[in-house]
């Protein structure tokens, strides 16, 4: 303080003061320059560790966005299985309809005949037989 004071001259307490003012401005500049020195290295720390954050999130993201590709294609194969599913129950169920038809009408015809007297049923029962069976092959050939 002491060149301060030859600088401005000695004695006066205007002097003094303005030393004061003077000393007082050099000691806030430098502990602004201080304060903003520390808080650049925390602000510094903080943006290396919201950039590894940040790194480590976009990892993730990407794998989200795989994960959620191969859920996506799964389900459309699910979709796809079941679809295909749907149409042989339908051809299934078609195809039973129709012998369901044949029977239907095969036992109404059944149903249908005048009664057989006694002595002859025997007879009936196995030209039946082998007219069923005759239908029967001719169907699955």
């Amino acid at each position: 303080m002491g060149w301060i004071l030859k600088f401005l001259g000695a004695g006066s307490i205007g002097n003094i003061l303005i030393a004061a003012a003077v000393v007082a401005a050099v000691a806030a500049s430098t502990g602004f320059a201080t304060a903003w020195t520390v808080n650049g290295w925390r602000l510094g720390t903080k943006i290396e560790r919201l950039a590894g954050e940040a790194s480590a999130l976009r990892g993730a993201n990407a794998r989200c966005g795989v994960n959620v590709a191969e859920v996506r294609d799964a389900v459309a194969g699910i979709v796809k299985a079941a679809d295909e599913r749907a149409e042989q129950a339908r051809k299934g169920i078609a195809k039973a309809e129709a012998a369901a038809v044949i029977h239907i009408n095969r036992a109404a015809g059944i149903i249908q005949r005048p009664p057989v007297a006694p002595e002859k049923q025997c007879d009936t029962v196995r030209e039946e037989q082998a007219a069923y069976v005759r239908e029967r092959r001719a169907e699955t050939d």
